[in-house]
């Protein structure tokens, strides 16, 4: 509950500065655009079916999109885009906390193919998990503060955010023996929740040393973040 009210109260504090909002805009874009700059995203020549095959063009195909739909959001709030890289994308993150290799290629064995994949749409569904909540609070902190154009954006995504959540975890218990897809899935789950820490108390910090017009909960910003890195060093 106490969690609830601090991310509700941090995008409330994020959407009423347009120029904020855009930097929270362009961590999202930043995750979208992770694939395109990355070679072992999307690997969908590996999927043996043709319906998996489908989905995984598509979802690659939605976050092409979603780039496209964060940039013009960003730019109605009359605000340019913030340049994120390495540990700051949430996707880069995940994986410095996943030490999984999900790389494919056709020189590999169908077993070691379709394992490679599965741990891919596994670190797929747990990033969209993670992703799909952040966009439920940042969607209504739109709606709260009438910024409606970034509302029916951040809805746009959501709704297939949602989609991506629903396949990808379908798709490795279908690949895998029920006891190997629960360990895949646990080895995801986990490297997510560690990095989920970690760089939400890493965007915490760099709010605050960043932005000085929004400051009216910074203790309790502060408290938050040190929280968080605790509760990472326990793990």
């Amino acid at each position: 509950m106490v969690i609830s009210r601090i991310k509700k109260t941090w995008h409330d504090d994020l959407v009423r500065d347009p120029e904020t909002h855009a930097w929270v805009l362009s961590l999202y874009r930043a995750g979208e655009f992770h694939p395109q700059a990355s070679d072992d995203y999307f690997p969908a020549w590996a999927a043996e079916s043709a319906e998996l095959r489908a989905s995984i063009e598509r979802h690659a195909s939605d976050e092409i999109r979603h780039v496209k739909i964060y940039d013009r959001a960003i730019e109605r709030l009359g605000q340019t885009r913030t340049e994120i890289e390495g540990l700051d994308v949430f996707n880069v993150a995940i994986r410095e906390h996943t030490k999984v290799d999900f790389r494919a290629t056709r020189e590999m064995s169908r077993d070691t193919v379709r394992e490679r994949l599965a741990h891919f749409l596994a670190h797929a569904h747990f990033l969209e998990t993670r992703i799909s909540q952040s966009l439920d609070y940042h969607l209504e902190a739109c709606e709260r503060s009438g910024r409606t154009e970034v509302a029916r954006v951040v809805a746009a995504v959501h709704v297939d955010e949602e989609r991506h959540t629903s396949y990808t975890l379908a798709a490795v218990k279908d690949l895998l023996p029920a006891s190997e897809a629960a360990r895949v899935l646990a080895v995801h789950r986990q490297g997510e929740a560690r990095a989920n820490l970690a760089f939400s108390a890493r965007q915490v910090r760099s709010f605050l040393r960043r932005f000085r017009t929004s400051r009216s909960h910074a203790l309790v910003y502060r408290v938050s973040a040190k929280m968080m890195e605790a509760s990472l060093a326990a793990l």
